[in-house]
């Protein structure tokens, strides 16, 4: 048995067991609100007759008839009666019990020891299933999927029994929040690398508690600006985490350099003929000060929502410097579902839940890159709509808001490869215009607050694969 498990239930007898349960039950005869207030379910209860008659009480209450000792007889076994009484007399004993004014002043007690002793034994179990598993040949695969599932059921059994996070008013959630953002001249989050993002949105920031989608096609930059917003972050000192499916540690340290010194891949790839001593140093200094900072970058393969939110966790606790957290997932479409079968905007749901959980529980902010579906591709014009996001139109519903990011000259080259007829000039002509050459556009699908109509413009290096303001020139970054 789990040693936290057995020192807690060694301090509660069983007799503070039992006469907690009888409490609980006593109330209930009383008052049947309790039952709709106590969040408690029959296996919560330690004893068996106690089990029976909280079930009873809740089959009673669910089809709208009265609980009380009368109507719970007939649920209750002949057998099951205390001592030399019989279940009626107990029911009975339970009710005039609950008539007792100290019975409902001593029920948060006896539900805190009720509470406390269900999550006691339910731990204990599951200590003693991790020593079996412990004690089985298993691979690393087998063994992570045994630890997802085991997160699972902890992560049920915490939200069972935890604690109301909005015990305040709401004017006073609302003072205490405008009061913190009034200290840092603005919202609590992390900030944005380019002002066209921010006025897309609405915000100053990426808000602390808000899960945001990125959404293009392949080819489109999207891994370019997570790049920008990344070490943006970072050298705003916030901890970032990434989790990609797509890029390396090594190739996300290389773009970034690119992008903050001008200093290209293919330029990286030769230093030795390509690069002058200045551009080497200015790679080595840049790799260093990087790993001074609070930032991670995990390579995924197969996890699911359940190992990335136990990956965030852990780079939480231990990278946490008070500074809004910043978790970026590339990309949605990659996330291993708990069931294959399951449609895109299922898994889509499942994912976005979980990760909306984790943003509003840590205070981080939470990106998921989205890439387009192939419907875009079939439209005259291409530019993104909702029906474009992984798992349709109907997956922004979790999503606090979602930006687009669209490079018409990617759009316009197809199709001009396959025209044929002077309708289909006319139609390329229309829909994109001429001036569009290293042009990309940020828009919205969703914006919490604010007009989703708002469209920006950026310019695309590709050299160094970054995005540059089309507002007047932004000060020299520094590392």
């Amino acid at each position: 048995m789990n040693a936290h498990a057995r020192s807690f239930m060694d301090k509660i007898t069983e007799d503070d067991v039992v006469e907690a349960e009888q409490n609980v039950l006593a109330c209930i005869l009383a008052n049947n609100e309790v039952l709709s207030e106590c969040g408690l379910e029959d296996i919560d209860f330690a004893d068996p007759l106690h089990q029976s008659v909280f079930a009873a009480s809740q089959k009673l209450y669910s089809s709208h008839q009265r609980v009380n000792a009368v109507s719970l007889k007939p649920f209750v076994p002949l057998d099951a009666g205390r001592s030399n009484m019989t279940p009626a007399a107990y029911l009975s004993k339970l009710q005039i019990a609950g008539a007792n004014p100290d019975a409902t002043r001593s029920l948060e007690g006896s539900l805190d020891i009720i509470k406390g002793m269900s999550v006691a034994r339910q731990l204990a179990r599951e200590a003693e299933f991790v020593a079996s598993v412990a004690k089985e040949g298993h691979t690393l695969l087998t063994l992570g999927d045994e630890i997802e599932q085991l997160e699972g059921r902890l992560k049920e059994l915490r939200a069972r029994f935890a604690e109301t996070t909005s015990i305040s008013s709401p004017g006073a959630s609302y003072l205490s929040a405008f009061q913190a953002s009034s200290k840092r001249d603005g919202v609590i989050g992390v900030p944005i690398a380019l002002p066209e993002i921010a006025k897309v949105l609405s915000e100053p920031v990426f808000e602390a508690g808000n899960l945001y989608g990125l959404l293009s096609s392949s080819g489109e930059g999207k891994s370019s600006l997570t790049m920008q917003l990344i070490y943006h972050a970072v050298r705003e000192g916030h901890p970032v985490l990434f989790l990609s499916y797509d890029q390396s540690a090594a190739q996300c340290v290389r773009q970034m350099i690119s992008q903050v010194h001008g200093i290209d891949v293919r330029q990286q790839r030769d230093p030795a003929r390509m690069m002058t001593q200045k551009e080497q140093d200015d790679c080595v200094r840049f790799a260093t000060w990087l790993d001074q900072q609070p930032l991670e970058i995990i390579r995924c393969q197969r996890e699911g929502v359940g190992q990335l939110t136990a990956y965030a966790r852990r780079f939480m606790k231990k990278r946490g410097n008070g500074k809004t957290p910043f978790i970026v997932i590339d990309h949605i479409g990659k996330v291993k579902p708990r069931d294959p079968k399951l449609s895109p905007d299922r898994i889509s749901g499942e994912v976005t839940v979980e990760l909306k959980s984790l943003a509003d529980e840590a205070r981080a902010s939470v990106l998921i890159l989205n890439q387009r579906n192939g419907g875009g591709s079939k439209r005259d014009n291409p530019r993104p709509i909702s029906a474009d996001l992984y798992g349709g139109e109907g997956a922004r519903a979790d999503y606090d808001a979602v930006v687009t990011l669209y490079r018409p000259e990617k759009y316009k080259a197809e199709r001009e490869a396959v025209a044929a007829r002077p309708s289909d000039w006319a139609t390329i002509n229309r829909v994109f215009g001429s001036e569009i050459e290293g042009i990309a556009e940020i828009a919205a699908i969703k914006v919490r607050f604010g007009d989703p109509t708002i469209r920006e413009r950026l310019k695309f290096e590709a050299r160094y694969t970054r995005y540059i303001s089309m507002q007047p020139e932004r000060p020299a970054e520094l590392f």
